[in-house]
């Protein structure tokens, strides 16, 4: 009985184990799940692809017209201040070779309106500014070599020489305007520099000497001559205005104030001159033809004696002429000397004068 319920029990064991084993190997088993897609999903699109436009009409391209014509037009009034300036004079192979050139990329604008020339438009603008420039500075270069003389600023004179110098290695060389620009640029305001500082004695001494001619124009009274009282008063508004321009360092403008008054003044006492000589000499010989009329009016009282009054003579007091009422010539003399423009002008001059003969003493 008790072997019987032995075998029973190890019978059931080994079926318990059995269902573990069985569920074990079931559970652990992987499957290859084939996965649907929600028919909810968007998949995601190609981009399309571009559409080049090989006939160059790019809808997008910025359209340069309007710039490109606002350039030409610079370009045009550049063109004229470089002549105006004497490039003709001056530099004929640069303003000749950069008309090429400008030709050059008229016909390129005038096929393709619309296409960006800026570079192009912007390089021949530099070179017409640059020919103005040059001019100028050769014109006072000549100026200068007139006028300052010596070895006045000698260094500043070099900087001027040197940058026309490298002016003209470009332009032979067809360098770019913006550079050609820069050493014309730096050659004018050095000369006009050298200019300024040479023409503060020598307006100095035209300003000495402008006043010593009007002196002279004041000893024959040139003020009130009816021929010469218009002109001595335009002269005399030049040098106020001439003494304004140097105490305000516009110097050349200054300079040609004195010089125009000088000329002026020295012509006025030269007409009033040569007019009282002339007057003289006729008042000399009116005398001497008087003095004989007076000898022969004596033989004839001598020898035939008026005895009435005649016709056509005037008595010996009679009054011929009304008598002429005149202002003194002093008063009408104009004072360029006096105010505090004249003073500020007048130690200009004596102080450019003095240091410019300084100067010179030291450099010898």
């Amino acid at each position: 009985m008790k072997a019987t319920s032995m075998k029973k029990m190890m019978r059931g064991f080994v079926l318990s184990i059995g269902a573990v084993a069985l569920i074990s190997f079931y559970g652990c088993k992987s499957t290859d799940v084939e996965t649907v897609p929600d028919d909810n999903t968007t998949q995601a699109e190609e981009p399309p692809a571009q559409v080049v436009d090989d006939s160059g009409n790019d809808e997008n391209a910025v359209d340069h017209t309007a710039d490109n014509q606002a350039l030409m037009e610079q370009i045009e009034q550049a063109r004229k201040a470089a002549v105006d300036a004497g490039a003709e004079k001056y530099y004929p192979d640069i303003l000749k070779s950069t008309d090429v050139g400008w030709s050059s990329v008229k016909k390129s604008v005038s096929e393709k309106p619309s296409d960006d020339y800026s570079n192009e438009l912007n390089d021949i603008l530099n070179k017409y500014k640059s020919l103005e420039k040059a001019s100028l500075a050769q014109s006072l270069k000549e100026k200068t070599s007139a006028m300052a003389g010596g070895d006045i600023d000698a260094s500043t004179k070099k900087a001027a020489e040197d940058a026309l110098q490298k002016y003209d290695d470009l332009g032979a060389n067809d360098g770019n305007g913006s550079d050609m620009l820069k050493q014309a640029e730096l050659a004018y305001d050095s000369y006009s520099a050298l200019l300024n500082k040479g023409l503060v004695a020598q307006a100095g001494r035209e300003r000495k000497a402008a006043l010593a001619a009007k002196k002279d124009a004041d000893s024959v009274k040139a003020s009130v001559a009816k021929k010469t009282k218009d002109r001595y008063k335009a002269a005399a508004e030049t040098f106020k205005k001439a003494d304004s321009a140097y105490s305000l360092r516009k110097i050349e403008e200054a300079y040609s104030g004195y010089k125009s008054s000088k000329e002026t003044f020295t012509e006025l006492y030269e007409t009033v001159k040569k007019d009282r000589e002339e007057a003289q000499a006729r008042l000399e010989a009116a005398k001497a033809r008087v003095a004989a009329s007076a000898s022969t009016a004596e033989e004839a009282d001598g020898s035939a004696p008026l005895t009435e009054k005649v016709s056509g003579i005037e008595d010996e007091n009679a009054v011929l002429l009304e008598k002429d009422n005149f202002a003194p010539p002093e008063e009408s003399v104009i004072d360029v000397e006096s105010g505090e423009t004249a003073e500020t002008a007048g130690r200009m001059a004596e102080g450019a004068i003095a240091a410019e003969e300084a100067a010179t003493v030291d450099a010898k």
